[in-house]
């Protein structure tokens, strides 16, 4: 045997030696598995057949044994489990198991997770009936991890607890999936911002002392990114992604390979009735070990002749020696218990031309079952008579005779039943009425007949879906015929068609719809002619013609990389950036709409499913309904139907939150005797984008005749009524003033528009450095305030709401007389707009009256120049040279006492103007000495 990682790397090449019945994803299965023997020219599961089919008859004793077991094989029925397979091809192994049952230890953990770690090693899946401890959880999971390291095999242990320490468990597993997706969610946003970082250092030259880069670095920090990793991103290189790394790490507490059971159901998504196995395969209280393979329904299915009885009754019965012959390799007892799944069952269905939900195809399902399990009893019984019945019959043999006659009594109903599976139900009755009478009935092995929830078991025999569940649809996305690779209508769905009586226009036709066209010619809504008519040419039609053959939308087959964005600046007259496929729908740029380009999609790339396929009957939809469109119900019906004869495990996805649903689902789940119950919910999609103005439509008032009111009502709904508000529109030559200040290293200009008495009525905010897209959100935010303002809006309001904001730029703030420091953009805005039109000098670092440069004072009796403060430009020369503005000493005086009155009566603190040694802003209060910032205090001065 050669290691796994030259067998992946051979099967990633494509030279896998299979049969020629085997498909490439059952070939694949099989070297991940270990099903294949080395040779020069790569790994061959041919030669593993032949070697597993020689080496399970030199078990049984029986050279008879080797050719129908490698024709079953060769064949793609059947399929072993791995343990079975890596002790038959290699030389001197143990015998491994496929599932191991075991009740779990209050004490004493150790021994039995070196227990649990040596059958995980061998390929066995665990089922522990008990509450191992948290640590001895984890132990598990790193052991199911050593021994699947990519997860092939999905879940390998279920853990099934009890009473109070199901509910801690529960609550434990809930947890962890709660921080799992924290981790996920938080290593996303530290990539993001170190991505962000990475390419701004880059955008600016690898200099760190660019404004942006500086924000991204904090972006970065708060986003919690180590330094190092701000360090690398500074040079442009961006480290390997968090959530990888972190994931490599062992740092997720999701366990992915140990799942926890509830035994209630509610308690937990899944819930398990006397399930011990993950895959719900199993129903056992005692440990045992079991030994299994599965079986491939739709291989003893032809389109002409329908289902071979006769076949599948001969495979039950050879899988069953072969697994009876492999338990007498170690010694070990032959009352080992042997399972046999089936998989495969809705292709089954489907290529019956059955409805999955339906009555029909309860009673082959339950037909099926029957008969396996009349013929796996039947050999058992054969195998007794001929080698030995197991010797400790006892009380086992009383609920073996029940059981027997439980199934009879189902199988003899089924008879009754007129259906295309009859005859399954015929031979079953056939078998187990034989059992029935016999006197001295024995049995050499117990047999169990499953339809489990086992991902690995379906890939092994090429299966579509999981045990009982539905099929996802009639199309998957694979190569076609014609080359190219899109959606292709399923075979399943081709044998259905030809079941039910379709001929081969019909069938092509229907393929044609699920499959498209792939071609845009007389395609509706949009196509060449519509695309020509544009304004495209006809080298940019053949690029999107090209492209359609293989897109999987219509609107990756139109775009701007596609035609070229030259083209479409050239011939559409695009922007750049549209034309570089960075912004907009070009489908919607053009002028179509979605239902045109629903239906041309439909058209070329094809729909998907037959729902509304011309040209199917209407009593056919049903038959080729997908997953989503069958009913929870339905899945349950088809376990209760085979409840007599074979286990069911079942997995069922909720899309709406209704835990009356869920209760209802769990009640019917245990009732139908399902073993293993999977109810996970899936949350509804999500629309991110809004619809415009526009597309909201309109509601139309209902016209209703206004009662008769009196003159009193009148009066005093007037009086309740709302007073309109009028917009009061700024002059068209108006006054103000611009501020240009630098905040944190970034310009900013405030320009403010005055009305004639002087109250403020727009202003508007341009910076210097700053994105396009934070440029226009300033720029609509100082629209959006002006508008209020002119609506009668307080100044004040918006002063007390964006004061104090923090946000970056922030800093020292050059080139304004007054203020100093600011903890934001919109921080300094408000700031001047407060002590310039409020009168609010506390918020000023340093007072407006001493911020002159001609060393006057406040108290002072200054005369100044009208030039400085009147712009010449908007009195047009009105306003003679030698005008000069006097502020008296009196009249100052007798301003300051309502200043300082008016100081007092506001809330809003007053500040020191020096800065808090702590933190450097300057928010010190003067009455305290305690900071608004950051909280440090010092000692009040008087």
């Amino acid at each position: 045997m050669a290691r796994d990682t030259d067998l992946d790397a051979d099967a990633a090449a494509g030279v896998i030696d299979a049969p020629p019945a085997w498909s490439e994803l059952m070939a694949q299965a099989a070297v991940e598995a270990g099903f294949c023997v080395e040779t020069e020219d790569g790994p061959s599961v041919t030669l593993a057949i032949g070697k597993l089919s020689r080496r399970i008859a030199e078990w049984a004793g029986d050279d008879a044994l080797t050719e129908p077991l490698e024709a079953l094989l060769s064949e793609g029925k059947a399929a072993f489990d791995p343990p079975l397979v890596k002790a038959a091809l290699s030389d001197g192994a143990e015998l491994a198991l496929s599932a191991v049952l075991l009740h779990w230890p209050t004490t004493n953990e150790l021994d039995a997770l070196s227990r649990v770690q040596r059958l995980l090693a061998s390929g066995a899946r665990i089922g522990i009936a008990g509450a191992p401890s948290v640590p001895a959880l984890d132990a598990l999971e790193a052991a199911a991890r050593l021994a699947d390291p990519l997860a092939r095999a999905g879940v390998s242990v279920l853990v099934r607890p009890s009473g109070e320490a199901a509910a801690v468990l529960v609550a434990d597993e809930m947890a962890r999936d709660r921080a799992g997706a924290a981790l996920a969610a938080g290593a996303r946003a530290l990539d993001a911002a170190l991505a962000d970082l990475a390419i701004e250092a880059v955008r600016n030259g690898l200099d760190a002392s660019r404004g942006g880069v500086q924000r991204k670095a904090a972006a970065a920090r708060l986003a919690g990114a180590p330094d190092a990793d701000i360090l690398a991103a500074l040079s442009g290189a961006v480290a390997r992604g968090a959530y990888t790394a972190a994931l490599d790490a062992g740092a997720d507490p999701t366990r992915r390979r140990v799942a926890i059971a509830s035994p209630d159901a509610g308690a937990l998504a899944a819930y398990a009735d006397g399930a011990l196995d993950p895959t719900g395969a199993v129903c056992a209280d005692d440990e045992r070990g079991v030994i299994g393979a599965s079986l491939s329904l739709t291989r003893f299915h032809d389109a002409e002749d329908g289902f071979n009885v006769s076949a599948f009754e001969k495979a039950v019965r050879l899988l069953t020696r072969a697994l009876d012959a492999a338990h007498g390799a170690d010694g070990a007892s032959p009352r080992r218990a042997i399972l046999i799944r089936l998989e495969g069952l809705a292709s089954l269905l489907m290529r019956a031309g059955l409805a999955y939900d339906s009555d029909a195809a309860r009673n082959a399902v339950a037909s099926l079952a029957a008969l396996a399990c009349a013929a796996a009893s039947s050999e058992s019984a054969d195998l007794a008579e001929t080698k030995a019945a197991y010797p400790e019959w006892s009380r086992a043999r009383r609920a073996e005779e029940a059981a027997l006659k439980s199934a009879r009594d189902a199988a003899m109903a089924l008879v009754e039943t007129n259906g295309p599976f009859q005859a399954l139900a015929l031979r079953a009755a056939t078998l187990l009425r034989a059992q029935s009478g016999a006197k001295n009935h024995a049995l050499r092995t117990n047999v169990t007949i499953a339809f489990a929830l086992d991902a690995a078991s379906a890939r092994r025999v090429g299966a579509d879906a999981l045990g009982l569940a539905p099929l996802d649809g009639v199309a998957r996305f694979a190569p076609r015929d014609d080359g190219a690779f899109g959606r292709a209508l399923s075979e399943d769905a081709r044998i259905a068609l030809l079941a039910l009586g379709y001929d081969d226009a019909r069938i092509a036709a229907l393929t044609r719809h699920v499959e498209g066209r792939r071609t845009l010619k007389n395609a509706p809504g949009v196509n060449l002619e519509k695309l020509r008519g544009k304004g495209l040419s006809d080298p940019a039609l053949d690029a999107i013609e090209e492209a359609a053959r293989d897109a999987f939308n219509l609107r990756a087959a139109v775009h701007p990389l596609v035609i070229g964005p030259e083209l479409c600046e050239a011939e559409l007259g695009l922007p750049p950036d549209v034309a570089a496929g960075k912004r907009g729908d070009l489908l919607m740029t053009l002028g179509f709409s979605e239902e045109d380009i629903a239906a041309a999609e439909a058209f070329c790339m094809g729909a998907g499913s037959l729902d509304d396929a011309p040209g199917l009957d209407e009593a056919h939809r049903a038959v080729f309904a997908s997953a989503r469109d069958i009913a929870p119900e339905a899945q349950l019906a088809l376990a209760a139907a085979v409840a007599p004869f074979a286990n069911a495990a079942v997995e069922i996805t909720l899309r709406e939150a209704d835990p009356e649903k869920r209760a209802a689902l769990q009640a019917s789940a245990r009732e139908a005797g399902v073993t293993l119950f999977k109810l996970k919910s899936e949350a509804p999609p999500i629309n991110l984008v809004l619809p415009s103005l526009e597309e909201i439509p309109e509601e139309k008032p209902q016209r209703i005749a206004p009662p008769v009111a009196t003159p009193a009502a009148q009066s005093v709904q007037a009086e309740l009524a709302p007073a309109r508000v009028e917009r009061r529109r700024l002059p068209d030559r108006r006054k103000g003033y611009i501020q240009k200040a630098t905040v944190g290293g970034h310009k900013v200009y405030l320009h403010t528009g005055e009305y004639d008495d002087g109250a403020l009525g727009e202003i508007f905010i341009d910076l210097h450095k700053e994105g396009a897209a934070f440029r226009s959100l300033m720029n609509n935010f100082a629209i959006s305030l002006s508008i209020g303002l002119q609506y009668g809006v307080p100044l004040e309001e918006y002063c007390d709401a964006f004061l104090f904001t923090r946000f970056e730029p922030a800093g020292e703030v050059k080139g304004n007389d007054t203020i100093r420091h600011a903890t934001s953009i919109l921080d300094y805005i408000f700031r001047e707009l407060s002590v310039s039109y409020l009168g609010r000098s506390d918020l000023a670092h340093v007072d407006p009256f001493d911020a002159r440069g001609d060393g006057l004072s406040r108290g002072a009796n200054e005369a100044e120049s009208a030039a400085r403060l009147i712009s010449r430009g908007f009195s047009r020369g009105a306003a003679p040279d030698n005008l000069v503005m006097l502020r008296p000493r009196t009249e100052t005086k007798a301003v300051e006492p309502r200043r300082e009155a008016v100081r007092s009566t506001r809330t809003t603190p007053r500040y020191r103007a020096e800065a808090c040694p702590a933190c450097g802003h300057f928010t010190v209060e003067a009455d305290t000495g305690q900071c608004a910032a950051c909280g440090a205090k010092g000692e009040a001065k008087g």
